[in-house]
Parts: structure tokens; C-alpha cells; sequence
């Protein structure tokens, strides 16, 4: 249920936010905008604390401070960088018969995704007033688009990541 949630309140804001762009030109008094986005995400992420603890059960994740996440097997594999910078380190993973899915966010932040270049990856990267940067100078600053190693191909078993920026950059990097 809190993927739910979570969608609900990021379409909401979103959606706010795009309609004042497009109606603060005809309202005749000033709001501060930038002010109540950051008001409300700060009460959206005291309330995911009280909810779900102070640590995520989804995987790994570094809230304002710098943090170094290793892949390890076992963890749902989802890494998170929240208003903070850190890295996140894939290249120890082995392709077995089967692809490994993984999922790395980066929301007001910075973050360094390494892969081990030698492996079958195919990299998911989405942007929404961010950037993620591939390795081979490819970059997504609005929208999404695909990162492919040399050793991946179709229909094989691979590292699959889904890797997103929001507000934030992320940099996929070799070890």
C-alpha cells in the first residue's frame, strides 16, 4: 500500500504544481510557491518516517547524509538517496539464470551508480527536473531513455536497473 501513497502524493503535487504555473498569471496575489513545495514534502517524509520507522524495510537508504550502499543479495534491492549524496555500488552482482532487478532513486540529491562494465546491464533512466548520466556521454534531464552494456542482449539474463533522479543527479559510473 505505501507504493500507492506514494504515487498518490507525487501525482497530487505534481499536478499542483503544474496548474499554478499555468494559473499564476491570472490570480491576483502572490503565493510562495517554492516555500509550500518544501512545507509539504517535508511533512511527506515525517509521516513515511512514522509510518515505516526511521529505515526503510525496502533496501538501503542514505537520508541527509552521505552514504555508500554495497549490492547485497538478499535486500528487495531497492537504493535510495534522499536530500543527500552517496553512492551505490552494483559491480559485485553476478548474473546467474535469471536477471536481478534493481531500483535506484536519487530525490534531492546526488548519487554515483557504479556497474561492472564486463556485465549484461540494461539501465531503466528517468528524469524529472534531474539528470541521470550514462557512461557512454547518453543523459536524461526530463523524461527517460535506455543504457545498454557491450555484453547485454535481448532476452538474456542481465542486471536490469531502474535508475530515476528527481530534483537530483545521478551519475552511472565503472568501478
Amino acid at each position: 500500500m505505501p507504493s500507492l501513497i506514494d504515487g498518490i502524493f507525487w501525482g497530487v503535487l505534481l499536478i499542483a504544481v503544474g496548474a499554478w504555473f499555468i494559473l499564476r498569471r491570472f490570480v491576483p496575489f502572490h503565493i510562495p510557491v517554492v516555500r509550500l513545495i518544501i512545507a509539504v514534502l517535508f511533512v511527506y517524509v515525517g509521516i513515511r518516517v512514522l509510518v515505516h520507522g526511521p529505515f526503510s524495510r525496502s533496501g538501503p537508504v542514505g537520508v541527509f547524509s552521505e552514504s555508500h550502499q554495497r549490492y547485497t543479495p538478499g535486500w528487495e534491492r531497492d537504493y535510495n538517496i534522499i536530500f543527500s549524496s552517496g553512492d551505490v555500488d552494483l559491480s559485485d552482482v553476478t548474473v546467474g539464470a535469471s536477471s536481478i532487478n534493481t531500483q535506484v532513486n536519487v530525490v534531492f540529491g546526488s548519487g554515483v551508480l557504479r556497474i561492472n562494465p564486463a556485465l549484461p546491464v540494461r539501465v531503466d533512466m528517468t528524469a524529472a527536473f534531474g539528470t541521470v548520466e550514462a557512461p557512454d556521454g547518453r543523459s536524461v534531464s526530463f523524461g527517460d531513455t535506455v543504457y545498454t552494456s557491450a555484453a547485454y542482449r535481448d532476452g538474456a539474463p542481465a542486471l536490469v536497473v531502474h535508475a530515476s533522479a528527481v530534483f537530483g543527479r545521478l551519475v552511472i559510473a565503472r568501478p
